[in-house]
Parts: C-alpha cells; sequence; structure tokens
C-alpha cells in the first residue's frame, strides 16, 4: 500500500496536527466514555475493554460473561460481590453500558435471597441483554419514538449467584436511564452498594460509590455515550489549528 506524502511546506502544521487529529476521531473503535447522573451524582467515566463478550444475541448475557466480567474486575482489585457494578466496556456488542449484580461467578441455582427491581429506557438501536439465569424476569417493549423500555425482576443468592444487564450496540449521543429498585437486597453491602467504574488505559478503577438515598428504595440515574476525554482534547487541538490558519 502506497503510503500518502503530505508536501514539505504543509508538515507541522498545525493544520496538518489537526488533521492528524481529526483522523484519529474517525477510526470505528476510537475510545468512548459515558456520563452519568442521579442525585448528588455527576460522572465521567473511561470506557474500557472487556472483548469477546456480549457476542451471543439478543436478551442474551451469559453465565460466561458474567464470570468473565467479575474474573477481569477481580484482577484490577475491584471486587463485585455486594455490590452493583456499573460500567461503559467496548464488547463483542460494541460499546456496552453494562451493570452488574452481585458477584462470586455463575453458582447453582439455589435460595434466593437478593431481589432487584429494574427498569431502563434508551434508543431503540441499542441491543438488550440480560441475565436471569437464577431467577427474575424481564419483558421489552418498543415505546415508538426511537426508543425502547427493558423492565422486570432480577433474583439471586448472594455469595453463591449473580446476575447481569447490558444495553451494547451504543454510539456517542445515545442517551437513556436506567432505575434500580430495591425490594430485598439486604444481603449487599451497606456501603456504597452501586459502583461506577472507570478505565484508567490500562486497568480498571473505581470511580465513585453511591447507596439508596435513607427514605428511598430505588435508584435512579441517567447516562449519556459522550467522547472520551483524550477524544475531547483531540478536538480542542484540531480547533486551535483551524482559528490559527485563518490568522
Amino acid at each position: 500500500m502506497r503510503s500518502f506524502q503530505f508536501p514539505k511546506s504543509a508538515q507541522q502544521t498545525p493544520l496538518i496536527l489537526a488533521l492528524f487529529a481529526l483522523l484519529a476521531l474517525a477510526g470505528p473503535a476510537h475510545a468512548s466514555g459515558i456520563r452519568i447522573t442521579g442525585p448528588s451524582i455527576y460522572l465521567e467515566l473511561q470506557g474500557g475493554q472487556a472483548p469477546g463478550i456480549l457476542g451471543d444475541g439478543l436478551e442474551i448475557f451469559s453465565g460466561n460473561d458474567l464470570q468473565f466480567m467479575q474474573n477481569e474486575l477481580a484482577a484490577d482489585g475491584i471486587e463485585t460481590a455486594g455490590h452493583i457494578t456499573m460500567f461503559l466496556a467496548e464488547t463483542a456488542d460494541g460499546w456496552s453500558f453494562v451493570s452488574l449484580f452481585d458477584g462470586n461467578g455463575r453458582g447453582c441455582l439455589g435460595s434466593n435471597d437478593s431481589f432487584l427491581g429494574f427498569n431502563s429506557v434508551t434508543g431503540i438501536d441499542a441491543n438488550r441483554h440480560w441475565n436471569t439465569d437464577q431467577g427474575g424476569s424481564v419483558e421489552w417493549w418498543d415505546l415508538g419514538n426511537q426508543t425502547q423500555l427493558a423492565d422486570g425482576t432480577f433474583q439471586w443468592e448472594s455469595g453463591e449467584t449473580s446476575e447481569g444487564f447490558a444495553w451494547g450496540n451504543l454510539s456517542e449521543g445515545m442517551a437513556g436511564t436506567a432505575t434500580y429498585v430495591n425490594m430485598g437486597l439486604d444481603q449487599l453491602s451497606p456501603s456504597s452498594m452501586f459502583q461506577f467504574l472507570t478505565w484508567d488505559g490500562t486497568k480498571w478503577d473505581l470511580a465513585l460509590g453511591a447507596d439508596f438515598a435513607d427514605d428511598s428504595d430505588s435508584f435512579a440515574l441517567a447516562f449519556k455515550v459522550i467522547p472520551a476525554p483524550g477524544a475531547v482534547a483531540l478536538f480542542c487541538v484540531a480547533g486551535f489549528g483551524f482559528r490559527r490558519r485563518r490568522r
């Protein structure tokens, strides 16, 4: 393949630096982030990598996927057992907003002691994935106006089993809401039950822990997929270059 050579007169100018920045952004796998807002919460989290998961089709979030994610997070020092853990990851179904309900791998069907209500709305182009192997059920509706709803319950035995939900095939600008309802989560951690993770370029880090408000059994948040901080910086470089060119 022939390489493209810029004229010498154009080399090392702000315009060319800007073009390189825009070309970097044009790649299909450039990094994304996610903005999370809720009661006393405003987060912008970097998306990370979770290759090979969520590749089994709509409404499938396999036990192997759960175990893989939990093991990857454990290797980075993130304890998922006793928590509801949320993060953005690039998966086999593209950028995916993932919620892990508890930890400890797949286990065996036993006496469930943890009960979570859940509903989430987002754009119609997102792909839905859920695991209710241990108990519970989720239903899906096309709400019209290019939106969709997933609503249901999750049940598992804390310390033995776990479940999860994810929206896949997300792109920058896609937004939605998610609500988690305490229907019996006494077995989970009483502190920082909800965990929000960010990717630092090499591993997952805990960005924030949160809990149900004292007078509420509902934890509601809004999310939006955004350019990652690095991508925002490239846009700034590009804009600076073009302004310099016009002077």
